[in-house]
């Protein structure tokens, strides 16, 4: 599983003229992923991927992704927090049981 930081957070805070609004400041919304294990459902196994991303509000949304034999599965954004690694830890925690619901939900 990679958990690889935060993207978009940069250098410093202060220092330094020039600095730039933080609202006009870029971001990365390319989508990482993170692959948290697998869930069985109905006699098939469900690879759980965690997909987050950073958006123009500065926050990290994240999501999952549920993949078996070629098809994939997504939910909503799930996940609102600060940073990507608080993302990441709210979904890793989240308990199987509940997992199983959503690919049910999904299906």
């Amino acid at each position: 599983m990679e958990s690889s930081g935060t993207p978009g957070e940069g250098g410093g805070g202060g220092g330094g003229g020039g600095g730039v609004d933080p609202q006009f400041q870029m971001f990365d919304e390319t989508p990482r992923e993170a692959e948290l294990g697998s869930v069985p459902h109905d006699g098939e196994n469900w690879t759980v991927v965690l997909q987050a991303r950073e958006c123009a509000d500065r926050l990290f949304r994240g999501r999952f992704l549920f993949r078996s034999k070629g098809k994939e599965l997504r939910t909503a954004d799930l996940f609102i927090e600060a940073t990507y690694d608080e993302v990441y830890e709210r979904a890793s925690n989240l308990e199987e049981h509940l997992i199983r619901d959503l690919v049910r939900s999904l299906l």
